[in-house]
């Protein structure tokens, strides 16, 4: 409290006072002018007219006073001179009624007018001016009496202006006491008002304040038929961070992404940390889809700068989904939704990326719905089915493992694609069942295979982080017959990255099992080699963007190719190459020195009686032959 400025302190201190001023001149302003109405009705004499004339100018000054004066303002020196004034026209009432009509007893009126002064006065200059006034015009007056006159009222006087100042001071000092406490509480508000809207890390609006401003921003839209665009930024690769270098080098890395927003985006536009590695973006103008586009690269590409925190390289990268108000919906519920959803789609197409949500992806979200709730209310054991696609060894020149691929035939909605009912069943939390009933019927089709083939099945990013699903998986394999090592389980760079110190302990449960551990779609998602080897793997396949990229530019996809191929030599690890639909592909993969393949060249996803027949023919037919089939 003792740090309060003074002129916040002044303007309590006004607040508090101005009722008790206001207070004093109506009662003020009453007395005088019934005091004007005896001396001009009920005396005679013209120095009662005089004393009459003085009366009334109080009665007007103190009736001004109350009623226009304070009225328009009350800040600290108005009612400080307001004192003044009516202190004055006391004063002034009782030295001319004692000029005019001295009677000794009329002398107390000084001690009156102090204790009036001492209770009344805003500030202590006022109240001590005043008083010491008073106090020595009574003096002078009782001096005129005679000395036992002035002996009298000097004590009188004495002690009453002592007890009025006092009394003053004590009243004084217990406002200027709750005046502080009141000030203080106040600041203390304002402090937990402003903290419950900035985020403490970044110094950023919160989540909290983002969402009652962007409120506000649709409330006012709604009225002026503006727009609001919502953007969702979330870091890719941030997860790694904290897993590698610890929390305070995130939360540096956190304020530093901040501040790059910052500088990239107008004032105008509202950013704010939602929470974790999530950050957001309103902007309530006119914004053309190039331009907003614009806006989410360039945030893009400022975040895809390196940093250095503590004298550490770190690169990430952001994805950002947009929505529009009011394109998108009608609330700020129904638009963050929409962009959120946009940002989702971003980070399945690759990360790193904008996108602004349309009319397709509301549509997706339709289907999204539909696919979860007849998820939740279908018969997956009956209606999961699970085909296989071969994976073939380019120098042993025969089929050795299968990768399971889920299918859904639902009785609702027929054929679903697997890519939207295994995200719907992602979100829903539905995978994890999901995974057991696949896993279950891809070992009971694999156990029956020869020895030498294996079986790969993915994994989702829930299953890896989740202890109960990886319980299960352990005891769906032991119970199987199926020799762990002919299980293959493949996952995603993206999924190893949503909590890697999990996802690292879930896959030595499972290498310790004897399960091998392939790494998805390599090249597609968070490619980092320093996270590489610090967990079991075995192998890696390349994702079929590489050898589809052939076709555009031959000579650097061979460069790409081989140096993935070289990447996977030197950890010491198998390399499969996706996507070999072609002759003129295959060569490039041998030619890099890959030795497994999985493509339509060699076969399209089969049932299981479909595997059966063609593993017995993969015994009577010659390899090349094989290979054309």
């Amino acid at each position: 409290m003792a740090n309060i400025p003074a002129d916040i302190l002044r303007q309590e201190m006004a607040s508090a006072f101005r009722p008790i001023i206001r207070g004093f001149l109506a009662p003020a302003a009453v007395y005088y002018c019934l005091i004007t109405v005896v001396h001009f009705l009920f005396q005679d004499g013209e120095h009662f007219q005089k004393l009459g004339a003085l009366s009334f100018v109080t009665f007007v000054v103190s009736l001004y006073l109350h009623e226009k004066w304070l009225t328009r303002d009350g800040d600290y020196h108005r009612l400080e001179l307001t004192n003044l004034v009516m202190n004055l026209l006391v004063y002034l009432n009782i030295t001319a009624t004692l000029l005019m009509d001295f009677i000794p007893e009329k002398l107390v009126y000084f001690v009156f007018a102090t204790l009036l002064f001492a209770t009344s006065g805003i500030s202590v200059r006022i109240i001590v001016a005043s008083s010491a006034l008073s106090l020595a015009t009574m003096l002078w007056f009782a001096n005129r009496a005679g000395p036992e006159i002035f002996f009298q009222h000097t004590l009188i006087g004495l002690a009453g202006t002592f007890a009025a100042v006092g009394m003053a001071l004590l009243m004084r000092t217990a406002i200027l006491k709750a005046v502080r406490a009141r000030i203080a509480a106040d600041l203390l508000r304002t402090r937990a008002e402003f903290q419950a809207d900035i985020d403490s890390l970044t110094g950023l609006p919160n989540r909290r304040h983002f969402f009652s401003t962007l409120e506000a921003f649709v409330a006012s839209a709604s009225e002026t038929g503006s727009p609001v665009y919502v953007g969702i930024i979330d870091l890719d690769g941030f997860k790694p961070v904290n897993d590698l270098h610890g929390h305070a080098i995130g939360d540096a890395l956190l304020v530093e992404v901040g501040q790059r927003i910052r500088t990239v985006c107008p004032p105008a536009y509202l950013i704010a940390r939602l929470g974790g590695d999530e950050f957001a973006l309103a902007i309530p103008k006119v914004l053309t889809r190039d331009t907003l586009n614009a806006v989410g690269r360039d945030i893009c590409d400022r975040l895809r700068q390196p940093f250095v925190i503590s004298g550490i390289g770190i690169s990430i990268s952001a994805s950002i989904g947009f929505a529009h108000y009011p394109t998108n919906g009608e609330t700020v519920r129904q638009i963050y939704e929409r962009a959120d959803h946009a940002l989702s789609c971003v980070k399945r197409g690759g990360r790193g990326g904008v996108l602004i949500f349309s009319a397709c992806h509301e549509a997706e979200m339709n289907d999204f719905g539909r696919i979860d709730q007849t998820l939740r209310s279908s018969d997956l054991a009956r209606e999961l089915s699970v085909v296989f696609q071969p994976q073939y060894d380019l120098m042993r020149q025969k089929i050795v493992g299968f990768e399971a691929l889920a299918r859904w035939s639902s009785e609702t909605l027929g054929n679903v694609n697997p890519a939207r009912f295994i995200a719907a069943a992602e979100r829903s939390g539905l995978i994890e069942q999901m995974t057991g009933i696949l896993l279950q019927k891809a070992l009971a089709a694999a156990v029956t295979w020869p020895e030498d083939v294996k079986l790969s099945f993915n994994l989702s990013a829930v299953d890896l982080v989740s202890p109960r699903s990886i319980a299960n998986i352990v005891g769906l394999v032991q119970e199987s017959g199926l020799a762990p090592e002919r299980l293959i389980l493949e996952i995603t760079e993206t999924s190893m990255m949503t909590d890697f110190e999990r996802a690292r302990g879930s896959l030595g449960i499972l290498d310790a099992m004897g399960c091998q551990i392939a790494l998805d779609d390599f090249g597609s998602g968070y490619s980092s080699f320093a996270y590489i080897h610090r967990f079991p793997l075995h192998r890696i396949k390349m994702d079929r963007c590489f050898v589809t990229g052939l076709k555009e530019d031959e000579a650097v996809g061979r460069n790409i190719i081989r140096a993935i191929a070289d990447l996977a030599a030197n950890l010491g690890v198998a390399c499969l190459a996706e996507g070999v639909e072609t002759e003129a592909e295959l060569r490039a993969v041998q030619a890099a020195g890959i030795r497994y393949v999985q493509g339509y060249y060699y076969g399209r996803p089969m049932t299981a009686d479909d595997v059966t027949d063609r593993l017995a023919a993969q015994g009577d037919t010659p390899p090349q032959e094989e290979a054309a089939s």
